[in-house]
């Protein structure tokens, strides 16, 4: 007789959208996830990148991943993965997915020299490329999740989301496909068990 856990997987693959793992071990295809947007959401900006999910109880997901969606190919970062119990035993795990609106690559600096015009330039290294993560204004209180007064206060500043394993460090520089340079200011590790918050500001090094 099947478990509980495997005949909620077996819904999982036929109604659930099947996913794609991006690591840097290599890619992890085969598993399906259901999500949603909060019915109750009623701020644009977090119907459009906030989302409830839940994953089978056998899921190699952990929190910090980045997941694709393999119709779609639009990217979303596991935030965080809390097991659903049901006679003594794990069904299926929820969980909070962010989407990701930017890649990028992280650079961090290596030394100073000068220039033509004998002006000190800072060098830098790539510490990481295909960067992916969620890059926002600062919003209340910092918690993307929270729907109450979600104004947006920040000006000069904005907030990027990324997996604690990309190893953005303060004084980093994070380049944007797009072409926009954000130095790091501070980092926030402590908010997610997968994810930091790092604090960016225009980069002019």
């Amino acid at each position: 007789m099947a478990s509980i856990g495997e005949s909620i997987k077996s819904v999982y693959k036929k109604i659930g959208t099947s996913i794609t793992v991006i690591r840097d071990t290599g890619n992890v295809s085969g598993e399906y996830i259901d999500s949603e947007v909060n019915t109750q959401v009623t701020k644009p900006f977090v119907a459009e990148f906030f989302r409830n999910a839940s994953f089978p109880y056998d899921t190699e997901l952990i929190a910090g991943d980045v997941i694709k969606f393999d119709i779609t190919s639009e990217k979303y970062m596991v935030m965080n993965k809390s097991p659903e119990m049901f006679s003594n035993t794990v069904a299926e795990y929820a969980g909070v997915l962010y989407k990701c609106n930017v890649s990028g690559e992280i650079l961090r600096p290596s030394g100073e020299l000068r220039d033509s015009q004998y002006h000190t330039v800072t060098e830098f290294d790539t510490i990481r490329e295909d960067c992916f993560g969620l890059l926002t204004e600062p919003l209340y209180a910092g918690e993307l999740e929270t729907e109450e007064e979600l104004g947006l206060l920040g000006i000069d500043k904005e907030e990027l989301y990324l997996p604690t394993n990309y190893d953005i460090r303060v004084m980093d520089r994070y380049q944007s496909v797009s072409g926009e340079y954000y130095m790091v200011t501070t980092i926030r590790k402590n908010k997610y068990s997968g994810c930091v918050v790092a604090v960016l500001e225009e980069d002019l090094r």
